[in-house]
């Protein structure tokens, strides 16, 4: 099952889509019972053979009419690190971004990096993702496009926008031309973070406290409850019985940097949906405690248009 952006449709040569968890061969025990199949785990990930991963990877291409594609994918390290493809191979990420090295492999087989760019007819850019976003962009005159994958990391880093400044520097991309779309992960309903992810969205981003950073308070679990008590018995007993936790809105977060870069507000596309929240649709690294598969973002440019 493949989620499209509306906005991104209208462009008869782009092939692009969200995946979910939906249509697939793998098991995860956290599937609901379903009609449609098992899982379309897309990640090498443990518990699931790699003959799995092959057929989902096979069923998701031919879902998008994209069999003529090739699909090509980075070992993600939650970086600021962006590849330009030209069509013949990875070239190494330029630190200034101001040109194209030579190819060079990773020890590990697949180049690191969080974000691809090309203009080359014929490559299906993807990022693996599981609460993280996946983020298209699109510059529609020039038919240039990216892929880019944005967990806390790289938004504290400000990936997307420099997604953007790199297809502006080496393409000549405008702002008007461009559009952007931010598929399913993780919201603020569900994504609490700890104090060093507050500090570092507190000191890159002056309205984090404003916008982006939510903060809210629940009753003690039993757990929690418990070893309270054993630990600090007499505040326990007469204190409050609530926890204080900060809640982080990644997709706003993403939202805003696309438009500090340019991009019009009408141009970017959110899909809005929780991959915590939504178990029979989506993988959740958080919610299934790591014991989970992958989702794909896929956009690329069509041969034959």
């Amino acid at each position: 099952m493949i989620l499209p952006a509306p906005p991104l449709a209208q462009f008869a040569w782009l092939v692009h889509g969200f995946s979910t968890r939906r249509g697939g061969v793998s098991s995860f025990d956290s599937l609901p019972p379903s009609g449609d199949g098992g899982d379309l785990n897309l990640g090498q990930v443990p518990g699931d053979p790699a003959k799995n991963v092959r057929e989902n990877r096979r069923r998701l291409v031919a879902w998008l009419g994209a069999k003529n594609m090739q699909l090509i994918l980075q070992r993600q390290i939650h970086s600021d690190l962006i590849r330009v493809l030209d069509g013949a191979g990875f070239p190494a990420p330029s630190p200034h971004g101001s040109g194209r090295p030579p190819a060079r492999s990773s020890r590990m087989g697949s180049p690191a990096g969080d974000a691809l760019i090309t203009d080359r007819p014929g490559l299906l850019l993807a990022v693996l993702v599981a609460d993280c976003l996946p983020i298209l962009l699109v510059d529609a005159k020039q038919r240039i496009v990216a892929a880019v994958h944005c967990g806390w990391r790289g938004t504290a880093r400000r990936l997307a926008g420099k997604a953007v400044g790199r297809m502006r520097l080496l393409f000549g991309s405008r702002p008007e031309d461009l559009w952007a779309a931010i598929g399913p992960g993780i919201g603020s309903c569900c994504y609490a973070v700890g104090p060093e992810v507050v500090e570092e969205f507190t000191s890159q981003f002056s309205y984090a406290d404003d916008t982006l950073l939510v903060t809210r308070t629940r009753p003690l679990s039993p757990l929690e409850l418990k070893r309270n008590i054993m630990i600090h018995p007499l505040r326990s007993n007469f204190g409050l019985r609530v926890k204080k936790e900060t809640y982080l809105d990644l997709p706003r977060a993403n939202f805003q940097q696309l438009r500090d870069a340019g991009v019009r507000a009408r141009q970017i596309y959110s899909a809005s949906l929780c991959t915590s929240c939504h178990p029979e649709l989506f993988f959740s690294h958080r919610r299934d405690a790591g014991h989970t598969g992958r989702m794909m973002g896929l956009v690329g440019i069509r041969k034959d248009r």
